[in-house]
């Protein structure tokens, strides 16, 4: 799946402004070189001043360090979006790294951002479109069962509940019609949109999950048909219940 241009070029945006401010930070960098402490002891090995043994000092090097700090959390932030949740390149933000100085901690986390930007133009990331669209699906999928906690029983107010969830899984359907190779068409021939009991025939052909899964999924979205035409009391508040709980499973296992 692709991203839309907008947000493609929202994240290609953010790569070159992090990019642009580490190097900037960089240019911070200063190093005084250290200097040269005689020895107390008496060698006789050969020292770079005569005869006696001189201690050479560590650079000291000075940068600014509180626009470092920030940039590190930026850095970590945008790549933990980036970054599909198993994807290889996960190590470049869990700390395992080690390094032998502030510099090259920093010139290592440029030249990262650089490469997983290309790797994210060629669209070698994984698909963070599908990302996105389950965190969206879990936010209103909560939605649906905060409209459900706060009915009372014995009235018709799971009614949007059902309404919400059923919209929800009819978005994921689609979303995962399109991630198929080659994608599963989600138009009828008509032009119209296919309804859910067709994306899932269609999504259970394509063997992307078995027949018993093919069955609740329809009978969710025959909970949600009667919720849409007013067929409220063909369906209980508990069918509800079960419907959310059902597809929030369904989301964990299939959009993830």
């Amino acid at each position: 799946m692709i991203l839309p241009k907008a947000l493609f070029n929202k994240y290609l945006a953010r790569f070159d402004e992090l990019i642009a401010k580490g190097e900037a930070i960089q240019k911070t960098i200063k190093i005084e070189p250290g200097g040269y402490s005689r020895s107390r002891f008496s060698v006789s090995r050969f020292s770079v001043y005569g005869d006696e043994e001189f201690i050479k000092h560590p650079d000291k090097v000075t940068m600014d360090y509180d626009a470092f700090e920030q940039w590190i959390i930026n850095y970590d932030s945008f790549l933990y979006q980036i970054l599909p949740a198993n994807h290889i390149n996960q190590k470049l933000i869990d700390g395992n790294q080690t390094f032998f100085s502030n510099e090259s901690q920093l010139k290592f986390m440029i030249s990262a951002l650089k490469a997983v930007k290309e790797d994210f133009e060629q669209g070698f990331l994984g698909d963070l479109m599908l990302q996105i669209e389950s965190e969206i699906a879990a936010d209103y999928m909560g939605q649906a069962e905060q409209l459900l906690a706060e009915g009372t029983t014995g009235k018709y107010d799971h009614v949007p509940a059902a309404v919400l969830s059923g919209a929800v899984l009819e978005k994921a359907l689609r979303t995962l019609c399109d991630k198929q190779n080659p994608p599963i068409s989600t138009i009828k021939p008509n032009g119209d949109s296919k309804t859910l009991n067709p994306l899932i025939d269609d999504l259970k052909k394509a063997n992307f999950f078995n027949e018993l899964k093919a069955k609740q999924l329809k009978s969710w979205a025959d909970i949600r048909n009667k919720a849409a035409h007013g067929e409220f009391t063909e369906f209980k508040r508990s069918d509800v219940e079960l419907m959310i709980k059902g597809i929030e499973n369904f989301l964990a296992d299939y959009m993830t």
